[in-house]
């Protein structure tokens, strides 16, 4: 199934599709979105009490309302998923950038459903993450659009990005997609998803 995330710079629709294990790169500047879709993704995800999810984030806290354990990139040290049941499994790295190549090796890019989120920039340049068949969307804003991405607006590339970057213009998200505050949500409780 292919979930609806924004819209491409000439009008499509740009999604997620859970069906296939192709990972997903969201890339751009601060503030443009890229942990609201990874958490949006994930609670959509999570809706289906069959499936699970691993979290990986610079900063766990922004996780704690949903139905997961969230832990820090360095406590990646065991290979991911290895044990999951097929098509049941999620796994989410937010902010790439910090993390090194020997910790990413040990996601399950290809076999499981994979979300990861970066600034782009220098902390993509040589990654052997990108050699893989990844989905690499960029996120912009259309109001308040620095020249970069006045310039993606105008159908030019970003060469901060990697190539073959799709710029997407995100949907509007609601309250419950934004990073939690860890006063917002004790620890070790969930709460379910609104449908």
């Amino acid at each position: 199934m292919d979930v609806r995330i924004g819209t491409t710079v000439d009008g499509r629709a740009a999604g997620f599709d859970t069906t296939n294990a192709r990972p997903l790169l969201l890339v751009g500047d601060s503030g443009r979105g890229k942990t609201t879709i990874a958490r949006y993704l994930t609670r959509w995800w999570l809706a289906n009490t069959s499936r699970h999810v691993h979290v990986y984030a610079q900063a766990p806290s922004e996780w704690a309302d949903l139905r997961c354990d969230p832990a820090r990139p360095d406590q990646l040290e065991q290979p991911v998923a290895v044990d999951c049941r097929p098509r049941a499994c999620l796994v989410v790295v937010d902010d790439i950038d910090l993390v090194d190549d020997d910790r990413l090796a040990l996601l399950p890019l290809g076999a499981a459903r994979t979300i990861l989120t970066s600034h782009g920039g220098n902390g993509l340049t040589g990654r052997p993450l990108l050699n893989d068949d990844t989905t690499c969307l960029g996120l912009i804003r259309p109001d308040h659009a620095d020249p970069a991405e006045a310039a993606v607006l105008d159908g030019q590339g970003r060469l901060d990005w990697p190539n073959g970057t799709v710029a997407v213009i995100p949907d509007q998200r609601g309250p419950m997609d934004f990073p939690c505050h860890r006063w917002q949500a004790p620890a070790g409780t969930w709460t379910a998803a609104a449908r």
